[in-house]
């Protein structure tokens, strides 16, 4: 990816994920260039890119679109991250030694020191929080000496992100996520597999169920 399109990229993939720009609006092109000062070509490669990402939708004869909340692809989605993500996590609780141990600690630490939420007065879920929640997911599977398993479950981790900031609790629902984490890497240290890979199911279906339960209420999905 050359340099004009890595910003091109990271300034939309940014602003979907805050909802500056928002969930089904049309992208056209030559605006875009007009913002960034950039070729056609530059912005088609940038949007081809967050479409492969699903953050962006193609629609023939129209365009690109911001990705939308979709019921069914949601859960064919977190079907594939929990199988994706708990064998690598069943693996590396197999084969990882010391040194895994101590960079899952490590990321957990960091994550667990990050504010979750910018300081906006609709706060969102902070990019450096994000970065830091990615970290860890990855340190988990990367015990795993697999890196075709580490490879395949980058994609599917990645084309979540638009879905984990859109699930934001709703008013006076209660969630720890830094206890979820934290429960997750002391039963994997602990060499609990059967532990480990439960808290996790349940860590990426949450999320899911937050969303399904905001689509079937009529609440509009907020970024988070």
């Amino acid at each position: 990816m050359s340099t004009r399109v890595a910003e091109v990229y990271d300034q939309l993939r940014s602003d979907i994920l805050a909802a500056r720009l928002s969930p089904g609006e049309r992208l056209k092109v030559n605006p875009l260039c007009d913002r960034f000062g950039v070729s056609l070509s530059v912005v088609r490669e940038a949007l081809t890119r967050l479409t492969e990402q699903r953050l962006v939708r193609s629609v023939p004869q129209y365009g690109f679109t911001v990705a939308t909340l979709d019921r069914a692809s949601l859960i064919d989605l977190t079907e594939v991250r929990v199988q994706l993500e708990t064998l690598a996590l069943r693996w590396a609780i197999e084969r990882a030694d010391l040194d895994w141990e101590t960079s899952v600690v490590a990321a957990l630490y960091k994550l667990g020191r990050t504010p979750m939420y910018t300081d906006e007065a609709e706060p969102q879920v902070s990019e450096e929080w994000s970065d830091a929640h990615a970290v860890l997911h990855a340190a988990l599977a990367a015990g795993c000496a697999s890196p075709l398993l580490i490879e395949l479950r980058r994609g599917p981790y990645d084309a979540s992100e638009i879905y984990r900031r859109w699930a934001k609790p709703a008013a006076g629902e209660k969630r720890d996520v830094h206890g979820e984490h934290t429960a997750i890497v002391n039963a994997a240290i602990g060499r609990d597999a059967a532990t480990a890979v439960r808290l996790l199911e349940e860590h990426i279906r949450r999320t899911t169920d937050t969303l399904l339960k905001r689509e079937a209420s009529g609440e509009d999905a907020e970024a988070s």
